[in-house]
Order: structure tokens, then C-alpha cells, then sequence
């Protein structure tokens, strides 16, 4: 009885710990130029011979590198065991990738993943018509744009996907300052003060110097100017008429206890735009999620940077249980029907 009380969490430790562990995948390395820009990223399968789908990685907000500091790799663990293979890239400027990602729009990051598209499509042939994309966050604004381009994608993922920049913008603050025990009343005030001056400061004429002038007296650390010009440039984005546009199959995921975008409300948004467009189109609210899909009574912090490191152990330990019970196979059983030649 002692023994086992030893060796069941032990073996517990070890699956979780496998998540991390590609040794045993078939890994390239492989890159791709997009503009004066040279992007190096991992091509990784199941096996050197894989015929099945491949799915290219399109990532959220931050200077992320092609593994999100490791954070990927449950996901892409469970992806691979269901013969699902992955193509991921370091943003630019991150990682072994040239260049500066808050240089880019969401133009610009949708056609840097068509980029990587048609570089797949050329190298892995045997994989045409099972190539398409997944993507978190900011992606929502990234695949409908490049599946229009690439109307022979497979399939676009999004998780946790935003619809308009600056809802999302005032929902994060409003989940941040509930977070901080202010009241509806001093949230509601934060928000209107801050819509106001983001109409002034992301103006088309406005600088970075108006913008450090405008808010010295009540934000103690400003953006840096790459980052305001990042948000100037991308501040009106809203997926809207992307979504209604996109005719390849989209998987849109949703998690309801998510602290950086309204789920609710964006749940119902793409499913009125997708219902009806394409056969396999589906639109899921996952109970007891984060914006990342993990189960939210242990993981739901709005960056990875606030997780403690007791969680972060926790993370590791549990691997792909860390996901809220049914997402992995929600998500790799509808890549694997979308892209099964016989339908």
C-alpha cells in the first residue's frame, strides 16, 4: 500500500514531464523569409514519413519564441500523439528570428503565416490539402486574414480569440481592476478615462512624445515607443468582417472563465458570423477555462508572468491535464475530420 502511495505520483510526474520532451519526434529545422526578414522555426511531426495534418502555430501577444518558453509543448505533445504535426517560428526579432515584431500590423502578421505556408506546402507536398493554422489571441485578428489569402488551407483554429482591440482592451482592464478590489463604479470611471485618452494619445497625428506627455502624472511605467506604435498601428483592428469573408473551416474555442477577452460576448459573435458558412464550422464555450484553455481553477492568471512558481511546478507536473477535461480531444478529433480526404 506505502509502495504504491510512492509510485502513483511518481508516474504521474513522469507523464507530465514526457509532455516536454520531443526527443523522440521527428524535428527540422527550418526557416522562411517574410519581407527583409528571415523567420527560423521547427518543423515537428509524429514520424519523418507523416501524411496527416500539419498545423501552423500563430501566436498571441508578447515577444514569443517558437515554443512559448515551453509552454507549447503539452499542447503540441497531444497534437502529435493524435497524428497532428506542428510548424511553429519564433517571432521576429525573438529567438533565431531577424527583425521586430511590434513592427508589424495584423496585415503584416497574416502574411508572414502565408509566408510559412506556401514554404510548407512546397517542402512537405505529401501534406497538401492538411496544411492550416492555429492560433491564440491575437490570432483571431491574424488566420481569417490569411485563410482568405490561402483559400486552400485546411483549417483555422483560434483559441481565446479577440474580436475588437479596444473591447478587448477594456474588458482585460476591467477583469485587472476587479482583480485589485476596485469598485463597478471606479472600474466603469477607469474605463471611460482611459477610451478618452486612447482617442487622443493613438490618434493618426499623435506621437510618442504626446503620448509620454499625456500620461506621466498617472502611469508610473509607459510603453515603450516600439510598443506604442504597435498599438497605434493596430488599435482599430476588429474580426468581424475578416470572419465573414473566411469559407475554409474554422474551430473557434472559447474558455468561460477567461481574464483577457469577453468570451461570452465573442462567443456568440463568431458563432452568429461562422454558423452556416462552412459544413464544419464550430463554435465551443468550454466550462471552467482560461483564455488559454487550461483549467482555470488552477491556471487563470491574464499572463504567464503572473503565475507563481508553485503553479508553474504544477504545470509541469500535469502535462496535458493541465487543459480543461475535453479540449485536446475536441481539438485534434475536428483537425483530424476536416482534413480526412474521404468526407
Amino acid at each position: 500500500m506505502i509502495a504504491a502511495l510512492i509510485i502513483l505520483p511518481a508516474v504521474y510526474f513522469m507523464n507530465g514531464m514526457m509532455d516536454f520532451d520531443l526527443s523522440e519526434r521527428s524535428v527540422t529545422e527550418i526557416g522562411f523569409d517574410h519581407g527583409p526578414d528571415h523567420l527560423s522555426g521547427s518543423l515537428i511531426l509524429p514520424n519523418q514519413n507523416h501524411d496527416g495534418p500539419i498545423a501552423l502555430i500563430i501566436h498571441g501577444d508578447g515577444p514569443q519564441d517558437r515554443f512559448s518558453g515551453d509552454g507549447y509543448l503539452p499542447l503540441f505533445s497531444a497534437l502529435l500523439d493524435q497524428n497532428i504535426g506542428i510548424y511553429s517560428w519564433d517571432k521576429a526579432g525573438i529567438g533565431e528570428s531577424t527583425g521586430n515584431w511590434l513592427d508589424q500590423s495584423m496585415n503584416d502578421r497574416a502574411t508572414e503565416a502565408v509566408a510559412a505556408f506556401k514554404m510548407i506546402t512546397s517542402q512537405r507536398p505529401g501534406n497538401a490539402g492538411k496544411i492550416g493554422f492555429l492560433g491564440f489571441s491575437q490570432a483571431g485578428w491574424v488566420i481569417p486574414k490569411a485563410a482568405q489569402i490561402t483559400p486552400d488551407n485546411a483549417f483555422g483554429v483560434i483559441i481565446g480569440g479577440a474580436v475588437n482591440w479596444q473591447d478587448q482592451g477594456a474588458y482585460y482592464t476591467r477583469q485587472r481592476l476587479l482583480a485589485e478590489g476596485k469598485t463597478d463604479r471606479e472600474i466603469t470611471d477607469a474605463i471611460t478615462r482611459r477610451k478618452t485618452r486612447d482617442a487622443v494619445v493613438f490618434a493618426p497625428d499623435a506621437d510618442y512624445n504626446s503620448y509620454l506627455e499625456t500620461v506621466r502624472q498617472d502611469t508610473p511605467a509607459p510603453m515603450s515607443e516600439d510598443r506604442f506604435n504597435f498599438v497605434k498601428r493596430n488599435i482599430s483592428a476588429d474580426a468581424k468582417d475578416d470572419l465573414a469573408r473566411t469559407t475554409s473551416p474554422i474551430l473557434a474555442l472559447f474558455g468561460t472563465d477567461d481574464l483577457n477577452v469577453d468570451a461570452k460576448t465573442d462567443f456568440a459573435t463568431y458563432q452568429s458570423i461562422l454558423t452556416g458558412r462552412n459544413k464544419h464550422n464550430e463554435t465551443i464555450l468550454f466550462a471552467d477555462a482560461t483564455h488559454g484553455l487550461l483549467r482555470s481553477g488552477l491556471f487563470n492568471y491574464q499572463l504567464a508572468s503572473d503565475m507563481p512558481a508553485t503553479t508553474q511546478l504544477l504545470f509541469t507536473v500535469m502535462g496535458r491535464d493541465a487543459y480543461a477535461p475535453g479540449v485536446l480531444n475536441r481539438l485534434s478529433t475536428w483537425i483530424g475530420n476536416v482534413t480526412d480526404r474521404s468526407d
